[in-house]
């Protein structure tokens, strides 16, 4: 007997209030037994068995995503039917940002970065601590671009010691953070 047209529950064998593990149990049986792999000698039952596959897929595809399930529920006119029924409403997190006190920035003010934890101050790392390691990079390459035009290899060992220190600021900075943290660490 073939199914209703559209009725993806009869095509799987399943109740429409069956749960999402009945439809994926289902759905494996069926694929196993209708599978054309299990054909091979037979061109026309290959070709039934492929046809029946073609219709498991579909089934599944529309039974084993649960919003698209809820929408098959929907155009079948099933009400209360499907994995969602009487189960918890899961809303999608909202893009807004609330903040947990009054006194938290908002969204475009940079300063945060810069400024200590207001339950710790001992914890930030400041300003000058934050900003070195990138003007050490930009004093680097500017004066390495004045000592390859001037040629002046004073100017090029500067440059290079420049780039050395702002590596180890760009590591050593953290390392401080960290530092500063654990030693304020109550625990």
């Amino acid at each position: 007997m073939s199914p209703a047209p559209g009725d993806q529950y009869a095509v799987l064998g399943v109740p429409a209030d069956a749960t999402a593990a009945q439809v994926r149990a289902a759905y494996l049986a069926a694929a196993r037994t209708a599978h054309p792999d299990r054909h091979v000698g037979d061109p026309v039952a290959a070709a039934a068995a492929e046809e029946r596959m073609r219709e498991l897929n579909a089934a599944w595809a529309e039974l084993g995503d649960p919003a698209r399930r809820a929408a098959h529920d929907r155009r079948l006119g099933l009400s209360g039917a499907g994995p969602t029924a009487g189960g918890p409403f899961v809303a999608r997190p909202t893009r807004d940002f609330t903040p947990l006190h009054d006194d938290d920035p908002e969204p475009d003010d940079d300063d945060w970065r810069h400024e200590p934890d207001p339950y710790d101050p001992r914890t930030g790392i400041g300003r000058v601590l934050g900003a070195g390691p990138p003007l050490l990079f930009v004093a680097a390459f500017v004066v390495g671009v004045a000592g390859a035009m001037t040629g002046i290899r004073a100017l090029l060992a500067v440059a290079l010691a420049c780039a050395l220190v702002a590596v180890l600021a760009f590591l050593g900075v953290p390392l401080v953070a960290l530092a500063r943290s654990k030693a304020n660490d109550p625990g």
